[in-house]
């Protein structure tokens, strides 16, 4: 049976596929937020971490948040990659 997902999985990627193809117009820093606005923490959200997004980037920024972030840290754009865990 096919695992469900979770409709901040479903936003955060969509919100990535939206990036690679350029929706929006904007590019770059243009389309990061503050993290006060991602609802970012320092720390993990249960096994939801930074490390384990499809938006990480090492060896510490998020393709969505200005600002350096922890591996260990999580945000409302939380997107687990395939191979996580």
């Amino acid at each position: 049976m096919p695992a469900l997902l979770s409709r901040r999985s479903v936003v955060g990627v969509l919100t990535s596929l939206m990036s690679l193809i350029g929706f929006g117009g904007r590019a770059g820093a243009e389309q990061k937020v503050s993290q006060a606005n991602a609802k970012y923490q320092d720390n993990p959200k249960g096994e939801q971490r930074c490390d384990i997004c499809i938006n990480f980037e090492p060896p510490n920024q998020c393709r969505f948040v200005v600002g350096p972030i922890s591996r260990q840290g999580w945000c409302q754009f939380f997107a687990a990659r395939e191979n996580a865990r």
